[in-house]
């Protein structure tokens, strides 16, 4: 008989949807009944762009995991463990990036790049003692980024190291795709609002100097200006829009990152001040350079 595998989303932006059903993919293939807890919308809005990740069990919930909910600390910040439906009859529990669940399930696995209390620098100081104490009572198992995962992540005892979570899609479609050339920027922020003015400032310099070496401009469409020429265009995120690729100005979290650097897009990275986690991609995107065709 199959084991049955949850799989609870930290549903701060698209990127963590993003890991945790490509991990729920390859599970599925290993024959496991997986459940994914996240948000039914998030889920949607991905699997218009990554339709490999349709047909994954999905119970509707959402963890309101925000910096805000960190900084303001027990028991906010935590809540959400206690909304979980019951989780005790699935064999195995997988967590994106909360230490918390280990709370409720001792022996859940931990998929992190980074951890929450480890990167908003004023974090409750209460919130950061009790995920602490936590990783240090149970010691899980802690799947991260060989490339990008933070120290904190890298210095768990139960640290494994996995590669880039590549959708296989784009991967597929390269294959083909590398024979035309690449031509165009993509301009994208993500799902938060954190860098929407800068990203505007940059869309307001391409207008004004024009596409200059790019053939299409494809641009969010919360960021697309009213009546943009026929150079600039929505982004939609798909296979065949990052196939088109040759740069990109984004925030660099990580799901972005990925098929950037699996396209082997130049990479232009801009971020929130205070921001951590974005502040260690972008150093490590830096590195990268030489090892991609930028």
């Amino acid at each position: 008989m199959s084991r049955s595998c949850a799989i609870i989303v930290c549903d701060h932006g698209l990127g963590h949807v993003r890991r945790c059903a490509l991990i729920a993919k390859e599970r599925e293939k290993q024959g496991e009944r997986v459940t994914l807890f996240a948000p039914r919308t998030s889920l949607a809005k991905l699997q218009g762009a990554m339709p490999y990740t349709m047909g994954i069990a999905n119970h509707d919930f959402s963890t309101h995991t925000t910096p805000e909910r960190i900084r303001h600390g027990l028991p906010e910040a935590v809540e959400w463990v206690d909304r979980l439906p019951n989780i005790d009859n699935f064999e195995t529990v997988i967590c994106d990036n909360l230490p918390e669940i280990l709370a409720r399930r001792p022996d859940a696995t931990i998929s992190a790049q980074f951890f929450w209390h480890d990167v908003i620098e004023d974090a409750a100081r209460d919130y950061v003692d009790y995920c602490n104490h936590l990783l240090e009572k149970y010691k899980p198992k802690v799947i991260g980024c060989d490339l990008f995962a933070m120290d904190l992540v890298r210095k768990q005892p139960g640290f494994e190291s996995v590669a880039l979570y590549r959708n296989p899609e784009l991967v597929s479609a390269l294959k083909v795709a590398h024979l035309r050339q690449r031509t165009d920027l993509l301009v994208t922020g993500g799902t938060t609002l954190a860098i929407r003015a800068q990203l505007k400032k940059s869309l307001d310099q391409i207008l004004r100097e024009g596409k200059t070496s790019y053939k299409r401009v494809h641009v969010d469409p919360e960021l697309l200006p009213e009546n943009p020429p026929d150079w600039m265009v929505k982004a939609n995120h798909t296979v065949d829009m990052f196939c088109q690729l040759k740069a990109a100005v984004c925030r660099p979290g990580l799901g972005v990152v990925t098929d950037l650097l699996t396209v082997g897009a130049q990479i232009f990275p801009l971020y929130e001040d205070g921001n951590m986690e974005m502040k260690h991609n972008a150093s490590v995107i830096k590195k990268l350079k030489t090892y991609y065709d930028c």
